[in-house]
């Protein structure tokens, strides 16, 4: 070249080849950061599809095994709820004696102990009959004012009711029962007691402070309500006899009573 002068034209050869070597270099030192960076990048992300495939591989574990659960569940018959067959109970009912036409009323005091026997009439429906036997004893808590009479009964009755259970619980081992039914009665000791001397009330021509003969059976009614927590139970009723004039005495109770199931 005839500006670059002899030294210019016999350094060329040199200086080239140093010059594209200087240049490749820089081209390889800023190429490694951006290659690190891109193979550090791909590490990153196959090791999220690794944890991400097994922890979806996990969840079809657990789906797998709830499904199974699931229809070892539903293949399998659940434990039916279980319902007390047999019921105890004692009660305490104050109590009115009536003597229609005849005579003022008696004020008594009660107290019963009691048995029934509780049977299903369908599976399906919390529907029951309720069927037992109970002693009840009746006296007066002081002498009565006007014949200064004392009385003292032994009672046995037969109550039938039909129950119905209003649960008030998933469990069911919470419910309301109200029920009715008819019970029949029979005093089998009566007794009564002037100025200290106690004779039988049944006793034939004998006459007594009522003014009217007493009939040792009869018919009657109850309607209730109880509330059964577990075995447990509380209950209230009304009951009395059938209207019946020529049958004395007639009976009004009111009850409270208190038992258990088995």
């Amino acid at each position: 070249c005839r500006h670059c002068g002899p030294y210019h034209h016999h350094q060329a050869p040199f200086i080239s080849p140093l010059l594209h070597f200087t240049f490749t270099r820089m081209r390889i030192h800023n190429v490694l950061p951006a290659l690190r960076l891109l193979v550090g990048a791909v590490f990153v992300v196959c090791s999220s599809q690794n944890v991400y495939a097994q922890y979806i591989g996990g969840d079809n574990d657990v789906e797998d095994w709830q499904l199974y659960d699931e229809e070892e569940e539903d293949s399998t018959e659940k434990p039916k709820h279980k319902e007390w067959k047999n019921l105890i109970y004692v009660r305490y009912s104050p109590s009115q004696y009536t003597f229609p036409s005849y005579a003022p009323h008696i004020d008594m005091q009660e107290v019963a102990a009691g048995w029934a026997r509780s049977i299903q009439v369908v599976d399906s429906i919390p529907l029951f009959v309720e069927a037992g036997a109970e002693l009840k004893y009746t006296f007066t808590p002081k002498e009565d004012e006007q014949a200064q009479a004392k009385y003292s009964l032994l009672t046995f009755r037969v109550p039938v009711n039909v129950t119905y259970k209003l649960y008030l619980s998933s469990t069911r081992n919470i419910a309301l029962a109200p029920y009715a039914g008819i019970h029949f009665r029979a005093i089998a000791m009566g007794k009564e007691k002037v100025n200290g001397k106690g004779e039988n009330i049944f006793e034939d021509n004998r006459e007594n402070q009522t003014s009217c003969k007493w009939y040792r059976c009869q018919l009657g009614w109850q309607v209730g309500i109880r509330l059964q927590l577990e075995r447990y139970f509380i209950a209230a009723s009304y009951g009395r006899d059938f209207p019946d004039k020529k049958k004395c005495p007639q009976i009004h109770e009111c009850g409270l009573s208190a038992g258990f199931c088995f």
